[in-house]
Formats: C-alpha cells, structure tokens, sequence
C-alpha cells in the first residue's frame, strides 16, 4: 500500500472508519476474483428525448406545484422513496433498482449529451454534432468487441432504429468509433409491431439448401483467402465479418426463432404493448435469451414528429395534450420540462 493510500485511510479513521473496516468493505464490495456479477447479458433501454425526472423516478412531491409536475407520487417498495404514479409496477420492485437522481451533463445537445450516456465519456461539443471516426466507441460495440456471444452469431444489436435528431444523420456515440466500423452493432431497421414483421436475410432463397449454401460459403472463404492475402483494410475486413455472420444467422435456427414474435402469447405481447417500442422491448427478451450480449432498443421517433419542435418526450415548443385528471388538478396546463 503506498503512502499516499496510508494517508487517506488515517483521515478517513478520524470519521470512525478504522484500517480493518476499510478492508472489511473494500473485500465485500468487491466481487470475486475473475468474476463480474452474475449477468450473462444486458438490454439497455435508451429514451432519446429524456422523460422527465419529476414525472418518473424524482417526482419531488414535497416542492412547490410549478416544480413538482402534474402527476401525483405513490410509495414504493422502498421506505422513504417515492415515484411518479405513472410507473406503480415499477415501484413495486424498487428494492431491485438503482435509481441514479443526481447526474446531470451541463449540456443542452442533445446529441453531445447522449454521447456522454451511450459512451461512458463527455463530448467535446456544447452543440448538436453529427458521428465521427474519431468518437470514443458505444458501449454496445465494447461489449461486441470484448464479450463476443458464445452461442448466437449476434454479439450485439441494435434496433428498432439509429437515434438522430430532426432529421439530422445518427448521433454520436451509437458505434465503434475509434475502434473501427467492423465493431458497430448490428442494426435492424425494423418494426416488429407489423402484422407480418420480418427481418430481410434471415430466410433463404427460394430454393436454397443449407448444404448447397454451404457449399457457397466454402467457396467465397477460399476466395476471400486470395483477396485477402493481397488487400488489407478495415473495410475489407468489415466486410468479411459481417459476410461470415450473415452465414451464420442462416445456420442458426435459434437466431431465426428470436425474431418469430408470433410464437408469444398474445397476453404476452399486449403486456409489453403492441406498438414499434413495445414490440422492439420483447424482440430484445427473446434476442438475449437466443444467446446475444447486448441488446439495445431505442425509443424510436414517430411519424409527425419530425421538424414539429415536439420530437418524442422533448416539448420545448408545444404543450402536449392534458388528461381530464390533470386539468382537475391545475387550471392552465403548461408543456413539460425536458
């Protein structure tokens, strides 16, 4: 132990934390070695467009009516802690949740400011910026990278669609960054609350045989060796990988499985509502149960949105519609904070 660590711990025992009771801590906060929890995977829920803290998790029911929002708190299952009570399933479980109450960025950017959430590091930029090679990479392409799935040929995703703003090209921080475009997630453009949602290139051909299609894939490997040899690049090498992937997503029935929604109970599916977000919540349960890392589910934009000052959650421009139990409560509705 340095000296400079000696110091520190002989301040902290003048607060009543004594050498052992440091070390006691540090080892039960510390997780065994060569072990990180018991997760196998993640789901990362992204709300671009940022719900607001006073009608989710902080709803302040003790500040004054222009702070404290339209909607009223409830209790949860932890003593002294209250939610919104839009969210009363959620509070049911608050003794299994960390709620972070006190982050905030200090940046107005949207896209900045997301950076800062999808990559773990603050954005340079104090105004809307577009994607650049130069960007630290998404934690989705870090868990890609360094936690490849073991028994999926997807290791992380992406879906239902890039986050970006009015029209404006994907945010930053959504890929690999520095780390190079072969380690994006994979992104599937979809909408998995279609009648009859299907994802292109996951079915063969008319016609095709999975022996014959192997056969294929033997050949263009012998080929790409060839070419290889010859040209080396990060596109190249992009390109080979994704190749190699797409053959194995042909090959893996249980890759295909994920993506048949209709094999859900429809109670199941109206449970996690029967819209693009939804929808795109459950393809995630069951991506992630087929065996992929990291699956993250953007709160997609809907159509009218686009250009009306109003894009998801963020009402700067536009007060939103208010419900009869809210009028009851105030005489004038005014549009929510971002």
């Amino acid at each position: 132990m340095s000296r400079r660590e000696l110091l520190r711990i002989g301040g902290l025992s003048c607060l009543g934390l004594s050498l052992p009771g440091l070390l006691r801590a540090d080892a039960v906060a510390r997780p065994a070695a060569g072990s990180f929890g018991r997760a196998k995977s993640c789901i990362f829920l992204y709300l671009s467009g940022g719900p607001p803290q006073h009608e989710t998790f902080d709803p302040k029911p003790d500040a004054p009516a222009e702070i404290r929002g339209d909607f009223g708190s409830i209790r949860t299952s932890v003593p002294g802690v209250h939610f919104s009570e839009l969210l009363p399933r959620t509070a049911r479980i608050a003794d299994r949740l960390a709620v972070i109450r006190s982050m905030s960025t200090d940046n107005n950017s949207h896209t900045a400011s997301g950076y800062w959430m999808l990559t773990g590091y603050p954005h340079t930029a104090q105004a809307e910026v577009p994607a650049s090679p130069d960007d630290w990479p998404s934690l989705a392409s870090v868990v890609g990278a360094l936690k490849p799935s073991e028994h999926s040929p997807f290791s992380s995703v992406l879906l239902p669609e890039m986050v970006h703003n009015d029209n404006a090209p994907p945010a930053p921080g959504q890929g690999g960054g520095f780390m190079g475009s072969a380690w994006n997630p994979l992104v599937f453009q979809c909408d998995p609350s279609l009648p009859r949602f299907e994802v292109d290139g996951l079915k063969l051909p008319e016609g095709m045989s999975l022996e014959r299609l192997a056969d294929r894939g033997s050949l263009l490997r012998q080929l790409d060796r060839q070419f290889l040899a010859s040209t080396r690049s990060d596109p190249v090498s992009a390109f080979g990988r994704l190749q190699e992937q797409a053959f194995q997503v042909v090959h893996s029935s249980a890759a295909r499985a994920a993506f048949e929604l209709e094999r859900e109970p429809a109670a199941v599916r109206d449970r996690y509502g029967r819209h693009k977000f939804g929808q795109s919540v459950l393809l995630a349960r069951r991506l992630v149960e087929s065996g992929v890392r990291l699956v993250q589910v953007n709160w997609p934009r809907e159509p009218g949105d686009q250009m009306t000052g109003n894009p998801v959650w963020d009402t700067h421009k536009k007060t939103p519609p208010v419900c009869a139990k809210c009028s009851a409560r105030r005489s004038t509705p005014r549009s929510r904070r971002w």
